[in-house]
């Protein structure tokens, strides 16, 4: 009797651990395919609504809503619906491929975005976005999880989240193709129903009766959570979402808007999270519940820098992961009994969508600057004193003098840096700030120069003197590469100009020519006429058609071909990658005469556009040339030498340029091979990747 029963309860045991083996599988495979999913999405987007960041931002902001909405179906009827939940997830089947569509509107693109989510992406991501709280409902629900805490499995899909994000960046987008991502996709999904019904008839949750009311934190166990700890869950869940994406934005803004950079932010995120809710070892590490003070004060420091350089990303980028596993890891020591578990998951989702509302609809209309960073780092100082000041005084009652007053000296030279930086920031000669859905604007004055800077980049200037305000400057100077190419075409010239900035292109214009910006921005004409008078002053009439570029020029009826294209829109040195792929090129050829020249404007700071160019424009049988850069002249204080790209259908229109010194593509230009960029298949690393090597041999 006491061998079979041994032998049952090892029996046993043994199918409880291949059952939570089976739930943990489930959890992150789902939680995997839900984060496949967001750049996906993001990715798919942006040949209908363009490049800027804030299109990533309202996605977001999209995916936290959808999540919250899971959740509150898990709340309400996951108990109720029992194996009837396979149902709710047989819906998304009607959205399958996955696919979107869109018609961009300039002026209402937040209602253009959401509703072409709404209709194309809702469904199968609420599905999934139920599953590891549904999971950990069947869990805490059946005999297998008497003993067992529930809340580790959030941790398993915080891995598979993670694991999904980099996956896409790293892997995934560089080697395939949306179409191809869309059907794994799509058979992924229904690989996960199968998966979810294997793990129902496996616990069969509801059919004995269970003991769930202990698991939970020791302290607050079989005990209803207050007010208070509502407000806490709220709070610390709200706070790090905002903060999320108040750092994504400013790191897209720079950096560029698409799938590598988006993951980053949203993997910290996310890790935070599965350090925070790890089994027994959760919770806030003991260093930072006692010097959370010293990370937010670093990080109001790191934003007072007004260098783009990398190390600052990173810097910011690193004390955004100590905040978030601050906070997460007070609401792991906040988690309630399993019998609340689905109240607690709720509440996060809430925090997290008004953190995601603040920064992507809220922010933009009430702030001129990107001032909900300082405004979030103030919040959470006075969340994290609330929840974790008790390490923070037992600190100063422990510690030794010489201790105390270390730490004393260093906070107040932080602070002292934090308020000298906050005087000049406000003493700046700023005449004019804005900010709307497509970035930060403003305009600075540093006699003899105004400046038109988008973010942290200049986007054209203009000499302040009566005299000579005509006359472009810094990538446009005379004499320069733009200068070059506009100089072989004789008037009259029927031009188009992809991206306004402050239009200084306009002082090229003569009496006969006609000139055509196309701009994303509505706001961006006002303030070129308002702040600087290329547009008004030039000799011929301007045009701008608001709208994306690309997608403006193909919708357009113009019954003359233009002669020149100039393609230089770029928010901050982020890269528009819908207006470099194959089919805009194809495009812009279709739009040029017979003998014009396409100019691509490619000046970056983290980028190298010259390899994908070469590539993409050698697919479609064009010859192309890109200019040497060389040392500027001592006088030239206005004058920045660009990196240019010129492209003819006509060979021999190129020719002026290669005796100037241009270099024609081809096998002795020094560029490596790259992979053609189309609408479906886009690789940002390796630009990035010949950029940074390029740097690192300048410098060695």
């Amino acid at each position: 009797m006491n061998i079979n029963r041994a032998m049952s309860s090892a029996s046993g045991l043994r199918n409880q651990k291949f059952a939570i083996v089976m739930l943990s599988c489930t959890v992150f495979f789902g939680a995997t395919l839900l984060f496949i999913m967001e750049p996906l999405v993001g990715r798919m987007l942006t040949p209908y609504f363009g490049g800027t960041a804030h299109v990533w931002l309202l996605c977001l902001m999209f995916f936290q809503a959808m999540l919250f909405l899971g959740y509150l179906y898990t709340h309400l009827l996951v108990r109720k619906l029992g194996a009837w939940h396979f149902l709710f997830l047989l819906l998304p089947l009607v959205n399958l491929p996955l696919r979107t569509g869109g018609n961009a509107d300039p002026n209402a693109p937040v209602l253009a975005v959401l509703s072409t989510l709404i209709l194309h992406v809702a469904l199968p991501f609420i599905a999934l976005s139920t599953t590891a709280v549904v999971m950990q409902t069947w869990l805490a629900n059946s005999t297998v999880g008497q003993n067992k805490e529930p809340y580790p499995l959030y941790a398993a899909s915080n891995a598979g989240s993670l694991l999904a994000l980099l996956g896409y960046a790293f892997l995934i987008e560089p080697l395939s193709g949306l179409k191809l991502q869309s059907f794994v996709w799509s058979g992924g999904y229904l690989a996960y129903i199968l998966l979810v019904l294997a793990v129902w008839f496996r616990l069969r949750p509801g059919r004995q009766s269970t003991n769930n009311s202990g698991h939970g934190n020791e302290n607050i166990v079989n005990q209803r959570p207050n007010l208070t700890v509502y407000s806490q869950w709220l709070l610390l869940s709200a706070l790090p979402s905002a903060f999320l994406l108040a750092i994504t934005n400013y790191i897209s803004l720079e950096v560029g808007s698409f799938p590598f950079v988006w993951v980053i932010p949203l993997s910290l995120y996310l890790g935070s999270f599965i350090l925070a809710f790890r089994a027994r070892r959760g919770g806030v590490p003991r260093f930072l519940g006692i010097f959370w003070p010293e990370v937010l004060l670093l990080a109001a420091s790191i934003y007072l820098l007004s260098s783009a350089h990398m190390l600052v990303f990173i810097g910011n980028l690193s004390i955004f992961f100590i905040i978030c596993i601050i906070a997460h890891g007070r609401l792991y020591e906040l988690r309630p009994p399993t019998r609340y578990l689905t109240d607690f998951y709720l509440v996060l989702a809430l925090g997290g969508w008004i953190g995601g509302i603040f920064v992507s609809l809220v922010a933009p209309f009430i702030f001129r600057g990107l001032f909900e960073y300082p405004i979030l780092l103030l919040l959470l100082g006075v969340i994290f004193w609330w929840v974790r000041h008790d390490f923070f005084i037992a600190f100063w009652h422990r510690a030794t003098r010489l201790v105390a007053w270390s730490r004393m000296l260093f906070l107040g030279a932080v602070v002292g840096f934090i308020l000298l930086g906050s005087w000049a920031a406000m003493t700046a000669p700023i005449k004019f700030q804005h900010r709307n859905f497509y970035g930060t604007y403003r305009i600075i004055d540093t006699p003899p120069v105004r400046k038109l800077v988008h973010g942290k980049t200049l986007h054209g200037s203009q000499l302040l003197d009566l005299s000579s305000r005509l006359t472009p400057i810094s990538y446009y100077y005379e004499g320069g590469p733009i200068s070059e190419v506009y100089g072989l075409v004789p008037s009259p010239r029927h031009m188009a100009v992809i991206g306004l900035g402050a239009g200084v292109i306009s002082a090229y214009a003569r009496r006969d020519d006609s000139l055509t910006f196309y701009e994303i921005d509505p706001d961006n004409e006002k303030i070129a006429r308002k702040w600087f008078t290329y547009l008004n002053e030039s000799k011929t009439n301007v045009k701008v058609v608001v709208g994306d570029g690309r997608i403006s020029m193909m919708n357009g009826k113009n019954e003359v071909k233009y002669d020149l294209i100039l393609v230089d829109a770029f928010t901050g040195d982020g890269i528009p990658t819908h207006l470099l792929t194959k089919e805009a090129i194809f495009v812009y050829l279709d739009q040029l005469s017979e003998t014009g020249i396409l100019l691509f404007h490619v000046s970056n700071r983290y980028y190298d556009l010259r390899p994908v160019l070469k590539s993409t424009i050698t697919s479609l049988g064009v010859p192309g040339v890109m200019n040497v850069r060389i040392m500027q002249k001592q006088g030239d204080r206005y004058s920045i030498q660009g990196q240019c790209v010129a492209v003819s259908i006509d060979p021999e229109r190129l020719q002026p340029l290669i005796n100037r010194g241009w270099l024609p593509f081809g096998k002795g230009d020094g560029l490596r091979d790259m992979k053609p960029w189309t609408d479906d298949c886009i690789n940002i690393l390796a630009p990035l990747a010949k950029a940074t090597r390029s740097k690192w041999l300048m410098k060695f």
